[in-house]
């Protein structure tokens, strides 16, 4: 028995009930291990690892990487699993194998609240604060953030429930455009952000989140501590995260902020009054193309060239501004110098974008925002992080493509060129049922919708509730909602009705309820009991034909397109909300997939069904009603004995 497999067993001991071995577990630390070996002698390796679901991925990762000492970075996509590493799996690592390991959190400078900030705020007077604030409708919550913040030791905005409205949290907050740093802050010895990067600087393994780190890789590496070890928790999500963090972006939100700073600032009111004339002019152009890929020409080149030349005269009366050291003033002119130079770095990169970047208008019509994104993500990562650490990638579910889409292929560190597949230890085909409604119209015909919902009340009657019924559309969510409260004498959650922790709190606390959520829930979402055991699928979750950013690559693909950027995605999310169901190897149930097909378009249903865990199919809803009742009165006569 190897030391990895030993000092894994340490920490499975520990866990209630003793824990149990997991083959596939000791099969990811085994490989875990021999990257960060190789690592320590100076062969860098970058390892991928399909791990199904209760494989025990965190702890196959963590136990070698903390037994060999190395300082390691954990991204993960999800707040969730973020909550796990910390709470729970790092403490038991440290319990069993090493007392002294330290741990910390990191987040971006935006998600603290900003001590410098909330000092201006305390000397400034109500004038001032209705001025920032817009108005007097968030006196109250800036009042009740700032209570929360003289108390708290993190100043972390995650700690506040409920959240504050977001233009509260933008008065005592700063993003790390408009940082000067620690040192030349006035409140640098009390900023929230530098306690959490120097916690993190001493730490040996950090937890942050994939966006993160890929604005570490945009900025050359000065926001994370160096490590040697980086794991990539949940890495389908990467090649978006990395095209969406090394992108530019500007809005005439973002001016007409500036306008705002700068006009308490100087005496001349014009440099204030252009950017807010950009402002309104970027709004007008941008507005009407929202959701749309659009070429950096004519009226668009004219504004953010305007834009440029005004930021420039603003940025230098800003900088003649001759305030006393430490003073509100100085931070305040400190803060609009940085906040006009990024501004004039986004309009130089989006006047510089090529054929190798797509610009696109995000947002709404009233807020719209130009993007910049690169279409080529693995060129990054090839230059700025594959072959600089020891990278392990891992996920349930890896879709196909991935290591070329992220510049692996042919890289020396991706030795082999395999992608690792560690199978679930749960029996899908005794515990799961995979139902495809084979009798329901397809998605464009006009009584889909209807018949979906109809299909619903079927399933969720027989079932007795303990549904999580996920939909690709907020609209389709709503009209089910509507429906099914009036036809089910059950309690139906709605996303949005309250925060996504209270929902899944409530709805496991009652098993016979109902609940409908759009793609947030579709992964990341732990439900484990008899609390869930259906889970319904609206259809097949396909992007959209328009967005901007995938019809760019699908250009980029050519004839390939479908099966290079549509179905990857499309087999990943179906994998995803299928996961939803079994969580532990007790749980039991099914999955409805109420879109036909997945039975019949022969072209590739194989390629969706072959990425589902492999569960029993089924496609007559009569033996489906009659084994979700089954089900249900076995989880009654449960919960009666218990």
């Amino acid at each position: 028995m190897s030391s990895t497999t030993t000092q894994l067993g340490r920490v499975t001991q520990a866990l209630p009930g003793g824990g149990e071995a997991r083959p596939g577990q000791q099969e990811m630390a085994e490989l875990v291990a021999k990257s960060v070996e190789r690592g320590i002698m100076g062969d860098l390796r970058t390892t991928l690892v399909q791990a199904g679901t209760g494989t025990g991925k965190s702890l196959a990762y963590l136990v070698p990487i903390v037994a060999a000492g190395r300082k390691a970075i954990i991204a993960t996509a999800t707040i969730a699993l973020q909550g796990q590493l910390l709470s729970s799996d790092l403490p038991k690592v440290a319990d069993a194998i090493d007392d002294d390991l330290t741990f910390a959190l990191l987040k971006g400078r935006n998600n603290y609240a900003c001590a410098q900030r909330l000092a201006e705020l305390d000397r400034s007077d109500t004038s001032d604060q209705l001025d920032l604030l817009g108005g007097t409708s968030k006196l109250d919550e800036l009042r009740r953030v700032r209570e929360w913040a003289a108390d708290s030791a993190t100043g972390d905005r995650e700690e506040l429930d409920p959240a504050p409205p977001a233009d509260v949290w933008r008065a005592i907050s700063v993003g790390a455009d408009e940082c000067p740093g620690a040192a030349r802050c006035p409140s640098g010895g009390e900023c929230f952000s530098e306690q959490a990067r120097t916690e993190a600087m001493e730490a040996q393994v950090v937890i942050t989140n994939h966006h993160y780190y890929g604005l570490d890789l945009a900025a050359g590496g000065v926001l994370l501590p160096e490590h040697d070890v980086v794991v990539f928790d949940e890495a389908h999500h990467l090649p978006e995260v990395i095209g969406a963090t090394n992108g530019t972006e500007i809005s005439g939100g973002r001016l007409r902020a500036l306008g705002k700073r700068i006009r308490g600032l100087l005496t001349d009111d014009k440099p204030a009054l252009q950017l807010d004339r950009s402002a309104l002019d970027l709004d007008d152009v941008l507005g009407t193309q929202v959701g749309r890929r659009i070429d950096i020409a004519d009226d668009l080149l004219s504004l953010l060239v305007t834009a440029r030349d005004r930021l420039d005269t603003a940025l230098a009366a800003l900088r003649k501004i001759d305030a006393p050291d430490g003073s509100d003033a100085s931070a305040r002119a400190e803060r609009a110098v940085l906040g006009a130079t990024n501004l004039i770095d986004a309009c130089d990169q989006l006047l510089a974008s090529g054929d190798d970047d797509v610009c696109w208008i995000d947002g709404n019509r009233d807020r719209p925002v130009l993007r910049r994104t690169p279409l080529d993500v693995g060129a990054i990562l090839t230059e700025r992080l594959w072959g600089q650490h020891t990278a392990i990638l891992t996920s349930a579910t890896l879709p196909p493509g991935l290591a070329d889409q992220l510049g692996l292929v042919g890289h020396p560190s991706f030795h082999g060129g395999t992608v690792h597949d560690v199978p679930s230890p749960f029996d899908y085909e005794e515990r799961g049922v995979l139902y495809c409604a084979t009798h329901l119209p397809e998605p464009r015909h006009p009584d889909y919708r209807q018949a979906v919902r109809d299909e619903m009340v079927r399933l969720i009657e027989a079932a007795g509730g303990r549904t999580l019924g996920l939909f690709t559309s907020s609209s389709a969510m709503q009209e089910a909602a509507e429906d099914l409260r009036d036809r089910l004498d059950l309690t139906v959650m709605v996303q949005g009705e309250q925060s996504k922790a209270r929902l899944i709190e409530a709805f496991q606390a009652e098993p016979s309820a109902v609940l409908l959520a759009t793609l947030s829930f579709w992964q990341g979402v732990d439900l484990p009991g008899d609390t869930l055991t259906l889970v319904t699928i609206d259809r097949l979750p396909f992007p959209r034909p328009d967005d901007p950013v995938l019809s760019a690559r699908r250009d980029a693909a050519g004839p390939a397109a479908f099966r290079t950027v549509d179905l990857p995605r499309a087999q990943i999310l179906l994998a995803q909300a299928a996961g939803r169901l079994i969580r532990r190897g007790t749980d039991r149930g099914v999955v409805a997939v109420l879109d036909n097909r997945l039975a019949t378009k022969r072209s590739y249903r194989w390629e969706l069904i072959g990425a589902l865990p492999p569960m029993r199919r089924e496609k007559d809803p009569d033996e489906v009603a009659e084994l979700l009742r089954a089900i249900d009165a076995e989880a009654r006569a449960a919960d009666v004995a218990r």
